[in-house]
């Protein structure tokens, strides 16, 4: 029992460690290009986003937020879902 609690902790830990990296920005679509797997934004703030996030169909103009992390002083984008 005492073993299954500290893997628990451990868990539980490691996932509000993840969650804490996580940051998001809102803005407007200057450009999206599938072919390298950017998203820029039209403050000027650029994305390189992760495989399996689509790009297609995010037209400039449409306002989305974006979940990132910084990974090699990029930011790397998780998710991208229009604004609300």
């Amino acid at each position: 029992m005492k073993k299954l609690l500290t893997a628990l902790s451990v868990l539980a830990f490691l996932g509000f460690a993840g969650a804490a990296n996580a940051e998001e920005a809102s803005g407007r679509i200057a450009m999206a290009d599938p072919g390298t797997n950017t998203l820029t934004l039209e403050d000027g703030t650029t994305f390189e986003v992760v495989e399996g996030v689509p790009l297609d169909g995010l037209a400039p103009g449409t306002e989305v937020t974006v979940s990132f992390e910084q990974q090699d002083g990029k930011n790397v984008a998780t998710s991208i879902a229009p604004a609300q």
